[in-house]
């Protein structure tokens, strides 16, 4: 696959990923904070939402604890891209442990059916913006070329 190619095939997933991660995370904003239209929302899409969120934050806790950050499994690859990977540890590389249990403990929650504090939703919320940040670079790689 040329350049361009690998490029685009990495700013689909990307867009892909945070366009779904933040859609149930508004999701679950909605429901927490009892917002309006929060009524509309079905036990079922929460179940749902909590499920994708918890399965995308056990893909990053073991791409963060892997020592090259990439590490897929070919019998469970992950969608989370490793580009993705790289920008949190650059982040965070000075508190990742810490970081990595927050992350922990937030999927803990989803699994768990616990309710989300203000905090947890920081914790999500933190995802999407490095996402949407990584997003916006692999569009202007795109763009420039």
């Amino acid at each position: 696959m040329s350049g361009i190619g690998i490029i685009s095939q990495e700013y689909k997933s990307t867009a892909n990923l945070f366009k779904n991660l933040n859609d149930y995370i508004i999701l679950l904003k909605k429901h927490h904070f009892k917002l309006q239209s929060a009524n509309k929302i079905t036990d079922q899409e929460i179940i749902t939402a909590r499920n994708y969120l918890a399965n995308i934050l056990g893909q990053i806790v073991a791409q963060l604890s892997d020592s090259n950050g990439v590490g897929e499994n070919e019998q469970n690859p992950s969608q989370v891209p490793p580009f993705f990977i790289k920008r949190l540890q650059e982040q965070h590389k000075g508190d990742i442990s810490w970081y990595k249990n927050d992350l922990e403990e937030v999927q803990q929650r989803l699994v768990g059916n616990e309710p989300l504090t203000e905090k947890f939703i920081g914790h999500l919320d933190e995802l999407c913006e490095q996402l949407d940040a990584e997003t916006t670079r692999l569009y202007r790689k795109l763009r420039r070329r």
